[in-house]
């Protein structure tokens, strides 16, 4: 029974030490510290990279191509990118299923909701996509997830200068802001609404408490 029992917790061992690092919940993912822009203008310019470059390998098809007009778009630029694609139709990857299993092995995974589904949010994809470095020997890696098969798709390995490296991170965080809005459209509504309900319960506690001063007042001169 112990040896059984021993067996098994070796095992555990063996495939936890497999996992990337970053995967397990209680590892600290070294993510950067960015504040990701909500703004219309910012998230159509990270649509506009995103659908170039990213729809390339990955969809989005909890996006419709008609939400595009929501951040900006124009109806001509929408017909760009749709291809012949109804309006109500989600976004799709450019790669058939068929062809990326030949790439990468598997299929690139839905990035509608990947802002969402990632520990760190936002910042894990900005902090992924800034994370590629080339090696002494030429091989490029990304040291957030060993062994991704997404290639470097910004050349951020690259050796440039700062004034193209700067460009390079705005790129990454409007792209981010695109996905951030794509796994939450309504945030910006939300936050707009928190705001108007906490300043109406401000109003109203500051209006109780006048009517509680006023009604004690005539209680003490009873």
């Amino acid at each position: 029974m112990k040896t059984g029992i021993g067996s098994l917790l070796l095992a555990l061992a063996l495939s936890l030490s497999m996992v990337p690092p970053g995967v397990l919940a209680g590892d600290a993912l070294a993510l950067r510290d960015v504040e990701i822009a909500r703004d219309a203008e910012t998230i159509k310019r990270g649509g506009m990279v995103a659908l170039q470059l990213c729809v390339l390998c990955h969809s989005l098809k909890y996006v419709k191509f008609r939400d595009l007009r929501e951040i900006g778009f124009f109806p001509n630029e929408i017909d760009r990118f749709r291809r012949g694609a109804e309006l109500s139709q989600g976004i799709l990857s450019t790669t058939s299923e068929a062809h990326a299993r030949k790439l990468f092995g598997m299929v690139p995974p839905d990035l509608s909701l990947m802002a969402k589904a990632r520990q760190g949010g936002a910042r894990y994809i900005y902090s992924l996509l800034l994370a590629y470095e080339a090696r002494g020997d030429g091989a490029i890696e990304n040291t957030l997830f060993p062994g991704i098969r997404m290639p470097d798709v910004l050349a951020y390995s690259i050796e440039v200068d700062e004034e193209v490296r700067q460009r390079l991170e705005q790129k990454a965080r409007d792209v981010t802001a695109f996905l951030a809005w794509t796994a939450d459209p309504r945030a910006e509504e939300r936050h707009m609404l928190g705001r108007y309900v906490l300043a109406y319960l401000f109003f109203l506690t500051v209006l109780l408490y006048l009517v509680k001063r006023k009604t004690w007042a005539r209680l003490k001169e009873d």
